[in-house]
């Protein structure tokens, strides 16, 4: 067995392992089978896809004479453009679920399990033409001993039969920065590029050579990634400046240019949004004012001034998102007037939809119009015609049934409504795949 795999058996291969074929290989090992760091190396466990008679599913299987047991696994069904990304609740697990959610039909479909961010979970998905297609990517922390022990850094791309992503495993001192909008995946799917702790700047990781290829330090600039191609537009909040970073061929990142063109009023905030298609970036500032970056033609050398501000009395912004096309935004509002990065920031209640262009309301979307008793995430489909609303359905018997709602983009009418099925465990966040060129 590849000494690299040893790893990995245990954190997926080992799930899908029968449990006889579990008992011969943990009871078979020896002093002779240990290498000289202490590690068990097993004998490569063959992976054919299922075949006539082979019972996958609800069903069960008869143990057959051939020990260990051949493992059978199928192939995922690539994500589809009309898909969103649904990754399960909770924080401080050794791993996460990923699902491919059919928004319509509320029906999860491919499952990933993934390992946690430093803070946030780092996740994107891709859609996908076939099972061999970059399907999800995770940035993850894998802790062996917990707080007390080393920890690997990995950047993983899943596609296939899941058993052996493509794994790239970062430096010691790699960090990546786990907010949302602080980390994005180059439009070719060549490169991973993240804003790094531990640098003050920004790491690139080469996928398909599986290394880093490059590192800039930018103290005082960042933490987001808004990339169109090999171009990277981010903030420096203190000097009031827009920056941008190319990556070369080589994927070795470069500062090409600053401007200051950001009013000296200017508060940066924690997670920001990318509209792909349009290549304009969201920022909802921590004083409630609203800025749409146009970086179509570059670095804009002109001021750029808010298109309004999200402030209310009686509630608090909380979560945003732009569609694709850069047409439409949404904001979440709390019931409280404290801070939502709180723990007692308040439940959210209702999501404003506006013109992405001049901040022209065009829906208030609460809990009654929604049809939900509790607000958990929002997205928009790829295309941008949909806002996505994760929630909790109405109280039935004292229980709620989570519930994902579809609301037009142009109208905020809302146009479906389906309950979850088919997950494992409840959905917190909702996300929307990437299309890679």
């Amino acid at each position: 067995m590849n000494p690299a795999r040893t790893k990995r058996l245990s954190r997926s291969a080992a799930v899908a392992v029968p449990l006889a074929a579990a008992l011969v290989l943990t009871g078979c090992s020896s002093d002779d089978d240990a290498t000289a760091s202490g590690e068990v190396t097993y004998p490569t466990v063959p992976v054919v896809a299922p075949g006539e008679g082979i019972s996958l599913g609800h069903d069960d299987q008869e143990i057959g004479d051939s020990i260990p047991e051949t493992v059978h696994v199928g192939e995922i069904e690539p994500i589809k453009s009309t898909d969103l990304i649904a990754v399960a609740g909770g924080f401080g697990k050794l791993e996460l679920g990923v699902n491919a959610l059919d928004p319509v039909t509320g029906v999860a479909g491919s499952r990933f399990v993934v390992g946690p961010g430093i803070w946030d979970p780092v996740i994107h998905g891709f859609v996908g033409e076939t099972p061999a297609d970059p399907a999800v990517l995770a940035a993850e922390v894998w802790r062996p001993r917990g707080s007390r022990g080393a920890a690997d850094f990995t950047v993983s791309t899943y596609s296939g039969n899941l058993l052996e992503p493509a794994e790239v495993l970062l430096p010691d001192y790699a960090r990546v920065h786990s907010r949302p909008g602080s980390n994005a995946v180059t439009s070719d799917g060549k490169y991973f590029v993240t804003w790094d702790d531990g640098l003050y700047g920004v790491r690139v990781v080469d996928l398909a050579a599986g290394k880093e290829s490059g590192a800039l330090q930018v103290i005082g600039c960042g933490p987001f990634t808004w990339l169109d191609g090999h171009e990277l537009y981010s903030v420096c909040e203190d000097t009031r400046e827009l920056i941008q970073i190319s990556i070369d061929d080589a994927g070795v990142p470069t500062e090409t240019k600053r401007a200051k063109v950001l009013p000296d009023d200017f508060v940066s905030t924690r997670k920001v949004t990318w509209a792909a298609d349009a290549k304009k970036a969201l920022l909802l500032s921590e004083n409630g004012d609203v800025y749409v970056f146009d970086f179509s033609k570059g670095l804009p050398e002109s001021a750029v001034t808010p298109i309004g501000n999200a402030g209310q009395d009686g509630g608090r912004f909380a979560g945003n998102a732009v569609d694709n096309t850069g047409r439409r935004l949404a904001i979440e509002y709390t019931d409280s007037v404290v801070h939502p990065h709180s723990a007692r920031g308040g439940d959210v209640v209702k999501i404003e939809l506006h013109d992405a262009s001049n901040f022209a309301p065009v829906k208030t979307l609460d809990l009654a119009a929604l049809g939900l008793t509790g607000i958990t995430s929002m997205a928009f489909s790829v295309d941008g015609g949909t806002l996505y609303v994760l929630g909790d359905g109405p109280e039935v018997d004292g229980e709620t049934t989570q519930t994902i709602v579809g609301v037009s983009s142009a109208t905020g009418d809302r146009v479906s409504s389906a309950e979850i099925t088919g997950n494992v465990d409840d959905f917190g966040t909702l996300l929307t795949p990437q299309v890679l060129e």
